[in-house]
């Protein structure tokens, strides 16, 4: 089985390029917020309290045994706030997640704890995982070099390889975001000019493919970063970036070497009668693992595999319309038993519709997962199984996504997409295509043809999200989305709706 190789980095750049110079530093920014609320310039608050309820698909058939999601309506919380400290170019930040997680109504039926969301329980209050930690960072300046210590999270370019999970989706949630423990030394070079170089070296604490905790253990993953950043934040910028991440998994034996090479643009184009905006971000993956094994290789596998994704977008004066377009491509194996493993997968927090992925695929994928697992069907899961619980996450598939969006009021907003996905390998479920004799087979048991996954419609709205001055700048917004998935054939056919009510406060 060949391994789905999912390098959560992080951007070693995003932060840097503002307090490497003499422009806003997150100090300075932190000052001028605390300022508005009326607290000490010395300190900042900011946060979000959000609750969801979702109605999942709750018949939704997950494998070709017969077993379905069985989750009805479940109501989920997150509390997120954080604390900053400046003072005289010195920068201290922590930030917490906080009663994370399902806390009412049903659970799904998918055996298995593989899920990072833990959708298979609902013990918010007994799960460590609810209570985690995703900055602890202290920061300054000395002189023209800005260094940075400590757990931060952040995110690089279109959030395709390295995402926050702070950043609001076109539609569908946030839930993750990749941690590391980092040290940092970013600077500018050349006097007058917006290029930021940055050097940093990551212990990873929590991504796709690590979950490690200092009392807890995990997997081993140690990071290499450089990155040159050219541009102001909020006007065209572009950058690339070098990693080599070294992993050793669980079993202190599989391995993973890789080096990975990001680069982005993002080009805004002021008219007279629109804001364009034109962005686009590519990555490769290269190295050598032993996280897992194909037939033709029990030693280990060779990773080549490549992804873009871009974005276009109009936002007219004279009316209050939005249009974009969206696109992305994930490299796809299209020979799982040889020494390569091509698989592409973005961040898990990179949205692509709100269904065919979130839903449908990661609940079909963690039934695969379940069912390798399964005594009655083996002797044990293969190498490196476990990557194919993804959650959700974009992976080996192309798609396109035309967006439009109303603005008629401050406080109202109106948005719809269509989605089409393919995948760039022969749509299969790994545990019946391997009892098929290695014949593209789906998680119904059926023969796939071809690589068309669906079409899916996604609308959303929101109510408020405009700051109460008057009351500590909190921001309240009421969001209702929905997503109806035509499903493929390759899929089973069929309608498949999912909807949600989100309340939250941000400050």
């Amino acid at each position: 089985m060949t391994p789905i190789l999912m390098l959560g980095l992080v951007d070693p750049g995003h932060a840097a390029e503002k307090d490497a110079t003499g422009a806003q530093t997150p100090a300075e920014a932190a000052a001028a917020l605390a300022e508005s609320r009326g607290l000490p310039q010395w300190f900042s608050t900011t946060g979000e309290a959000r609750l969801i309820a979702s109605l999942p698909p709750a018949d939704l058939q997950v494998d070709d045994e017969g077993n379905t999601l069985g989750q009805s309506l479940v109501l989920d919380s997150r509390l997120r706030a954080g604390v900053g400290f400046s003072w005289k170019g010195f920068d201290a930040r922590t930030e917490w997640d906080l009663f994370d997680g399902q806390l009412a109504g049903d659970a799904w039926d998918i055996r298995g704890t593989e899920d990072a969301r833990h959708r298979e329980s609902l013990d918010l209050l007994t799960r460590p995982d609810a209570f985690t930690a995703r900055r602890l960072s202290i920061g300054g300046r000395v002189g023209p070099v800005a260094l940075e210590g400590g757990l931060v999270t952040s995110r690089w370019g279109l959030g395709m390889v390295a995402n926050d999970g702070a950043t609001d989706p076109e539609f569908g949630r946030n839930d993750f975001g990749d941690r590391v423990i980092r040290l940092r030394v970013a600077t500018r070079p050349l006097v007058g000019k917006p290029l930021t170089l940055v050097v940093a070296g990551d212990r990873v604490v929590e991504d796709e493919l690590a979950d490690w905790s200092p009392l807890e253990g995990g997997e081993e993953a140690w990071q290499l970063v450089a990155s040159a950043i050219y541009g102001e934040r909020e006007g065209a910028r572009t950058g690339v970036y070098y990693v080599y991440r070294d992993q050793t998994e669980l079993d202190a034996v599989r391995t993973t070497q890789a080096h990975v090479v990001d680069a982005f643009g993002d080009l805004p184009v002021p008219l007279r009668g629109a804001d364009l905006r034109f962005a686009v971000e590519g990555a490769g993956i290269f190295g050598e693992t032993t996280r897992g094994q194909s037939y033709s290789s029990r030693e280990g596998l060779t990773v080549q595999a490549a992804g873009v994704t871009g974005l276009a977008e109009a936002r007219l004066k004279a009316v209050p319309l939005r249009v974009a377009a969206r696109g992305g491509w994930a490299s796809g194996d299209t020979n799982p038993d040889d020494r390569a493993s091509n698989d592409f997968t973005f961040d898990r927090d990179f949205d692509v519709g709100s269904v065919l992925f979130d839903e449908v695929l990661g609940a079909v994928d963690a039934a695969a997962y379940a069912q390798l697992q399964d005594p009655a069907h083996s002797g044990g899961a293969p190498d490196g199984a476990e990557s194919l619980v993804a959650e959700g996450a974009f992976r080996h598939a192309a798609f396109v996504q035309p967006i439009v969006e109303v603005t008629p009021k401050k406080w109202l907003s109106l948005k719809a997409g269509v989605l089409l996905a393919w995948n760039t390998n022969p749509v299969q479920q790994p545990f019946t295509t391997a009892r098929n004799g290695g014949v593209p087979t789906n998680h119904l048991g059926e023969v796939t043809e071809g690589y068309d996954l669906g079409t899916e419609i996604d609308w959303a709205i929101q109510l408020g999200d405009v700051p109460l001055k008057r009351v500590w700048q909190l921001q309240p917004a009421l969001l209702l989305q929905g997503g109806h998935l035509l499903a493929a054939d390759n899929l089973g056919g069929g309608t498949v709706t999912v909807l949600s009510a989100a309340a939250r406060t941000r400050w």
